[in-house]
């Protein structure tokens, strides 16, 4: 998704590094790892866990490791002094929740998150240490015709690492992002736009594109712009079977080459919530009737029977696709007589 976000309710990693009150729509136990194949030889990998709390909010536990190959240390006369060890560790703890919405469906509302980690950097005999804090609001609103989300997030906030008497910013970072989503040929398409801001570096924007077919197989397509590196487009595709998802990620940064991103998720558990857990027919299914409402807008009624109808296959029990049926038909009849 051109590496933004912000704006999006997907998935637990997702939240943790781009917007934490995205974590509050996290209804099911859930543990996800991430392995990243960076370039010259750096990975990084993260493995994190959320607990959904009684009370409708959301915890959540991350650890974070940077890694990277020995490399040749010299000394100010340019003498060689042996190998040098480097590497960043980072521990988070944060917490989310629904503060506003509607009563019987939690999917929707205004969310906010936040979360304190511990960062240690280590470059070769020498270490520093900190504190940072990330802070995040969400918005997520079902409108005409589909779903708007937009969020806002402030990562990384703190006091910087202290190497001996020198002393660097911390990694702060900013950002802002909106998405939509909408069906199309009856399954969700989602477009996102990012603006992001580092307190060392100039605003970029982002953008994305993912569409899911049955709940199962997800392609996406995104570009980052602006940086000095790293930007281009960016290829994605994810694999959802129940409970476990996989996901694949790949760019291109110049010269150095490609990267790679594996990401495992699964969750567990039941439900913490009052609203029963949508499974994908019946997401679909409610897609169907978005839709077969935008074609009674339209006076396209025998369209809207047939999206009621496919509607009504998925989920038999889906009251308000019976109540427009009903009217769809009526009007139908209606119409047929006068043509008489």
């Amino acid at each position: 998704m051109g590496e933004g976000g912000t704006g999006l309710y997907d998935d637990l990693l997702g939240a943790l590094n781009l917007n934490p009150a995205a974590l509050g729509r996290t209804r099911y136990s859930e543990l996800a790892f991430t392995y990243n194949s960076w370039l010259e030889d750096i990975s990084m990998q993260q493995i994190a866990y959320a607990q959904p709390l009684s009370n409708k909010s959301v915890l959540a536990a991350s650890l974070s490791l940077l890694e990277m190959n020995s490399f040749s240390g010299y000394d100010n006369s340019g003498g060689y002094v042996g190998a040098v060890d480097a590497g960043d560790m980072a521990v988070s703890l944060n917490y989310a929740k629904r503060i506003s919405g509607t009563w019987d469906d939690l999917r929707f509302g205004v969310f906010m998150g936040g979360g304190v980690k511990y960062a240690r950097e280590v470059l070769d005999n020498f270490s520093a240490d900190t504190l940072l804090f990330d802070a995040g609001f969400l918005s997520i609103s079902q409108l005409s015709g589909g779903v708007l989300g937009l969020g806002v997030s402030a990562q990384s906030l703190g006091g910087g690492f202290k190497f001996n008497s020198v002393k660097d910013n911390g990694p702060s970072v900013l950002r802002a992002g909106a998405s939509w989503t909408l069906p199309a040929w009856g399954d969700p398409l989602t477009l996102a736009v990012d603006l992001k801001k580092p307190n060392d570096d100039k605003t970029t924007c982002s953008a994305g594109l993912e569409y899911v077919v049955n709940g199962l197989i997800s392609g996406r397509l995104g570009y980052a712009g602006g940086a000095d590196l790293g930007s281009g487009v960016r290829f994605g595709m994810g694999f959802k079977l129940k409970v476990i998802q996989v996901d694949y990620a790949m760019a291109k940064y110049g010269e150095f080459g490609y990267t790679h991103k594996f990401g495992v998720s699964y969750k567990f558990g039941a439900p913490v919530e009052v609203t029963p857990y949508l499974t994908p027919q019946q997401e679909k299914a409610r897609w169907k009737l978005n839709r077969a409402k935008a074609f009674m807008r339209e006076n396209s009624y025998y369209e809207a029977v047939l999206e009621l109808n496919d509607a009504l296959t998925l989920e038999p029990t889906l009251k308000e696709a019976l109540q427009l049926m009903k009217q769809a038909r009526e009007i139908m009849e209606t119409e047929k007589s006068r043509n008489r």
